[in-house]
């Protein structure tokens, strides 16, 4: 079993994860396909910055859980031990159905997304957006992960008790209400 680190940090693990998804799940259902591909349901300005808002902010929130392994809350300063470490990558991979060199290509892509057009405005001519899906499911099983590996009493106390047990779960209440949103929206536009 890995020691545990201090509550302050599995906190902000579990938000991270949770700003991570509800990102992705806003900007994905600001598509008429609702996948983060296509034609956008809210095709101004204001609709096109407030996607690209959206894939930025999941982006940057999802590299410092996976993307950055000398980040303070990389999924690596929670699972410690060098087995451990295996057993939850292994895992991991399994769950997103990637196989590590695909898993350090994805990476690649992440970094790049977020260093190159995110963080800075490079040389760049062409801006690949990431595919959100693994980025969506490596954070779900982190965030299971996670909850499955502290103590209840700490899930149940008042800085962790407003947090989604489920957040599978919550990432669809998070596309309910973007699609309510981007529906009110274009409404109001008619």
């Amino acid at each position: 079993m890995m020691a545990q680190p201090d509550s302050r940090f599995i906190r902000r693990i579990l938000l991270l994860c949770c700003h991570c998804v509800r990102n992705i799940a806003y900007y994905r259902m600001g598509y008429a396909d609702e996948q983060g591909t296509g034609e956008l349901k809210q095709s101004t300005q204001f609709g096109a910055t407030v996607n690209g808002n959206m894939i930025d902010i999941a982006v940057l929130e999802w590299c410092k859980l996976f993307a950055d392994k000398k980040a303070h809350h990389h999924w690596k300063c929670f699972v410690r031990d060098d087995a451990d470490q295996k057993r939850f990558l292994g895992a991991l991979l399994g769950n997103v159905g990637l196989s590590k060199s695909n898993w350090m290509r994805y990476l690649d892509e992440m970094r790049v997304y977020r260093d190159k057009f995110v963080a800075h405005l490079d040389t760049k001519s062409v801006m690949n957006i990431p595919r959100m899906q693994v980025a969506l499911e490596s954070t779900l099983f982190l965030y299971q992960h996670v909850r499955s590996n502290v103590p209840q009493d700490f899930l149940d106390s008042p800085h962790c008790m407003h947090l989604p047990h489920d957040l599978n779960a919550y990432y669809s209440a998070c596309c309910d209400e973007g699609r309510e949103a981007f529906a009110a929206a274009n409404k109001a536009a008619i």
